[in-house]
């Protein structure tokens, strides 16, 4: 299993409209994209009142038969 790691939102962006896990100056972990200059939520609402300070790629899905 690879290693994920979370890259700081200020150094290195995401390509827009690519979903990403995003972690937030309250310490919440949501999915979430880049809209040009807006951080998203994956519902599409703007994140307004939290700051993004982390991103990782999702992770890839399970494949069938993988165990949990």
């Amino acid at each position: 299993m690879s290693a994920m790691e979370w890259t700081e939102a200020d150094t290195v962006l995401p390509d827009d409209d690519t979903l990403v896990l995003l972690a937030l100056n309250d310490d919440d972990v949501w999915p979430g994209y880049r809209d040009g200059d807006v951080w998203r939520y994956v519902d599409a609402m703007p994140i307004t009142t939290e700051r993004v300070t982390h991103w990782m790629p999702m992770p890839a899905a399970p494949t069938h038969g993988e165990p949990a």
